[in-house]
């Protein structure tokens, strides 16, 4: 299906972890143009290039998401330089996890800092270019634990049921402006986040990865994690006209983990 992505401008910021990585280089194979947001400057230009190596135009810009006037002012200069934006990809933030008692206030205003402020402001910014133009999508890469919360991630899990909360919310404000906000949520990724996870899991209790990992295995009717280009192929439809009529809504990428009627 062609998408109709080529030459849009898609702002994507969190670009160069593992969800926005994978996303970054789906929009490029659909031609579409990026500017591309994340903290590490470094980390930003190799993306590109190998955006680019992929026949997309790439702009790079240096965040600090926990930071209003550098979101601001990166939103700002993406907008400037690209002309317009089509669209908002928001995949940045990660929250620790801990038993809920050996967590301060410390640690919880750590960990909702990026993921839900970083969104909040993201939002803040990149929201009246898109109504200004009275069209535009958002796609804001969530997680499932919003809904099915682990009890060692429950800041993830907190922020992620404020940020659904918001895409329910705003479609209803955006709707009528021509924009769509939606989300996607994802269940546990194959990443190296996610082995770094299930490595000091093991080494706590003493077991191997293997086993530490078979409980989140055995949950999902698939038996397995989820590749990160399989959650970015979704994310790359929800920015597109073709997921015209959606908006406040969320797709669940879990391999079946969440159980339903």
């Amino acid at each position: 299906m062609d998408l109709n992505l080529r030459g849009k401008v898609i702002l994507i910021a969190g670009a160069t972890g593992t969800l926005g990585r994978a996303a970054t280089l789906q929009f490029a194979r659909e031609g579409a143009r990026l500017a591309l947001l994340a903290r590490d400057a470094g980390k930003l230009a190799l993306l590109a290039g190998e955006a680019q190596a992929l026949g997309a135009a790439a702009n790079c810009y240096a965040v600090d998401l926990t930071n209003a006037a550098s979101c601001d002012a990166a939103v700002h200069a993406a907008t400037v330089q690209c002309g317009r934006l089509d669209a908002l990809v928001a995949c940045a933030g990660a929250a620790q996890g801990g038993a809920f008692l050996s967590l301060s206030d410390a640690d919880w205003q750590r960990n909702l800092e990026l993921k839900l402020f970083g969104s909040i402001r993201l939002l803040r910014a990149a929201l009246p270019q898109l109504l200004v133009q009275r069209a535009g999508r958002v796609v804001l890469v969530i997680g499932n634990s919003g809904r099915l919360p682990e009890p060692h991630m429950l800041p993830g899990a907190v922020a992620n049921a404020a940020l659904l909360a918001i895409v329910r919310g705003l479609a209803e404000e955006l709707g009528p402006q021509g924009v769509c906000i939606n989300a996607v949520n994802p269940g546990p990724v194959r990443s190296a986040r996610w082995t770094r996870m299930m490595a000091d899991a093991a080494a706590k209790t003493g077991s191997t990865v293997e086993a530490t990992e078979a409980p989140f295995l055995a949950k999902s009717a698939l038996r397995r994690l989820a590749e990160p280009e399989e959650i970015a192929r979704h994310v790359v439809f929800l920015a597109s006209e073709a997921a015209a009529h959606m908006t406040g809504t969320w797709l669940t990428i879990d391999g079946g983990s969440t159980k339903s009627a």
